[in-house]
This record gives C-alpha cells, structure tokens and sequence, in this order.
C-alpha cells in the first residue's frame, strides 16, 4: 500500500506540474521520486516471471491468477513511474521541444555507435548467463536436471528443451542485439529487410522485461535471502547461478538504456532542416 500511494503521488505531481513553469532542482525531486517508486514496485513485484512461466508450463493453480494481477499490476506501475522519470529527467535538461533530446549529448539517429557502457552491459549480460548455464551443464551431466519436482508437475521434456532454448537466446542473442548496430538495423545478410529499422519493441521489450525480472528476483530477493541465511548449497554453485542471473539482469538494464535512446524517432526539425 505503502509504495502503491508513493507511486500515486509521484505520478500525480508529474500530472499536475506537466504545463507549469517548474525549476530544474523541482524536476529532478520529481524524477527521483518518480525513479525510487518504480524501482520499489519492480522489486516488490519480484516474482512476476516467475508466475507467468508457471502458467504458461504448468497451468492455472489455487491463487495464481490473483498473484498475476498483483504483480503485473506492479509491474505496470512501476514501468509507468520510471517512464515519467525519465520524462522529468528530460524536461530539467532543457530538450529540444521537437524530440525531448538534448541535442549534443543525445544520440541523433540508430545508425550511431552504442556507447562503451552499452557493450559493457551486453557482454557482462553473457557473461552472466554464461555462468548460470555451466551450473544447469553440471547439474544435467550429474542426472539432476530436469528435477525430481518438475517431473513430479507433469513438465514435458519438450517444454523443459523450449525454456533452455528461450533462455540460451535471451542470454546471448538478445544482449547483443541490444548493443550492436544490427539490433537497430537490419544487417546485409537480411536480404530485403537490409538497412531498414528493426521494430524498436521487437528488442527492447524482452531485454527491459528478463533484465528488470532478473535483477529484481535474483539480485534484490534472491541475494538478500542468501544473506539471511534461507537458503544453502554448495558456495561455487550458488555464487555461479546468484551471481550470474543478477549480473544477466543488470547488464540487460544498461543495454537496454542505451537501445531506447538509440531507438528514438528522429528529430522533426532536424529533417525538416535538411529537406
């Protein structure tokens, strides 16, 4: 309740100061604030992927759909809340009218070079599945995987093959795609599609969505259960799978940033200047 009405008001100040003459110091406070009850909503919605993969393999159970709503209706909020501190961000460092960039420190097209901190983000994102997926190698070459609970659910060796799939894809494909250049262009070998504009959500969509799920599960409760003590195992298994979805996660996050900005329609008055 607590972070619903702290969301409520961030975004209802945002509302209320949208066609006001307000100080760049009230914009940043709105932006913070804004920033701060998205992040809460995302981290207390935690275990949102982890109910719709649970839908989606093992259907409908006593309470699932009421979680769903729960922390999908969080998940939203949370997004809506950091969009407009953005927005707020934005407004205090006096962009362009046209196109909300700051012309000179914002990226102008796709076709410009992602930053160092982008593929930095993207590589540590493999890096980071890289070493989840050697503790699921060691646990299948050991016969324990799929486990003995998966079984016990009535999950099909070809949903268990699918979810590896999805995840050796968002795991390397996707982090990539978020960093390099043929993510927002499609590249020669593409044929037709060559140097046309890859659709911004096709990629940013499943990077926001697996980088915010798996920081906020793994690296926020996952650690912090860790840490308490609710959990053991072996020190090198749970170091390679704690620390390697939370560094997945994180890297996806700062890809992704650099991609929306990347990805933004051009400047009206830029082209118009041109033509």
């Amino acid at each position: 309740m607590v972070l619903g009405v702290l969301a409520a008001v961030g975004c209802l100040c945002a509302a209320v100061t949208a066609r006001r003459e307000m100080g760049d110091t009230g914009r940043y406070v709105l932006s913070g604030l804004n920033a701060v009850a998205g992040a809460a909503l995302y981290a207390y919605s935690f275990l949102f992927p982890v109910i719709v993969v649970s839908l989606l393999f093992e259907g409908a159970k006593p309470g699932s759909l009421a979680s769903l709503l729960a922390t999908g209706s969080g998940i939203i909020g949370g997004t809506l809340c950091l969009i407009i501190a953005a927005g707020e961000r934005r407004l205090a460092a006096l962009p362009c009218e046209a196109c909300g960039r700051a012309h000179g420190r914002s990226p102008e097209s796709r076709a410009e070079q992602a930053p160092v901190w982008a593929f930095t983000g993207a590589y540590l994102a493999v890096v980071g599945f890289v070493a989840r997926m050697s503790v699921w190698l060691n646990d299948t070459i050991a016969g324990r995987w799929p486990s003995a609970a998966s079984k016990a659910n009535g999950i099909s060796s070809t949903a268990m093959v699918v979810f590896v799939v999805l995840m050796s894809l968002a795991g390397t494909l996707l982090p990539l795609a978020l960093a390099h250049r043929w993510g927002r262009l499609w590249p020669a070998w593409s044929g037709p599609l060559r140097g046309r504009a890859v659709p911004r959500w096709l990629v940013l969509s499943p990077g926001l969505f697996m980088g915010a799920s798996l920081t906020a599960y793994f690296g926020i409760a996952g650690m912090t259960a860790w840490i308490r003590g609710e959990f053991g195992g072996p020190f090198l298994g749970l170091v390679l799978e704690m620390g390697g979805y939370t560094l997945w996660g994180v890297g996806l996050l700062a890809a992704a940033a650099s991609y929306f900005a990347l990805t933004r329609p051009p400047c009206q008055q830029i082209v118009t200047g041109r033509g």
